[in-house]
């Protein structure tokens, strides 16, 4: 059975997870020590069921987390990259779902006047 090697943590590795978890379901491991999280739990998690990869936590008492997460092409992260960009990104969307949207016949002369 494999082991994990210690490595040592740096507080600039250390996240720290201020929520509430339930107990949910109780899983045996498989031959090769696996854990797999089955339709139940695929189904629980709602729409979070296009993920692509979990991000995996390990607390101080051998407590697992598990964050879903989804992958980002590379010629699209510059705007995580940029705080301004993804900041006018948001701000933008927030603007859309309260309905501050304006109707642009002309895009090009739109464009120019900005």
């Amino acid at each position: 059975m494999k082991t994990l090697k210690s490595r040592k943590i740096t507080r600039r590795n250390v996240i720290n997870i201020h929520e509430e978890f339930v107990p949910y379901h109780t899983k045996s491991l498989d031959s090769k020590h696996r854990i797999t999280l089955g339709d139940k739990l695929i189904k629980a998690l709602g729409k979070r069921r296009n993920v692509d990869a979990y991000m995996m936590f390990i607390g101080r008492e051998g407590d697992i987390l598990l964050r879903p997460t989804i992958s980002i092409p590379s010629n699209e992260a510059w705007i995580y990259r940029n705080p301004k960009v993804i900041g006018s990104v948001r701000k933008g969307l927030e603007e859309a779902r309260e309905g501050k949207t304006e109707r642009v016949d002309d895009l090009d002369s739109f464009l120019d006047n900005l």
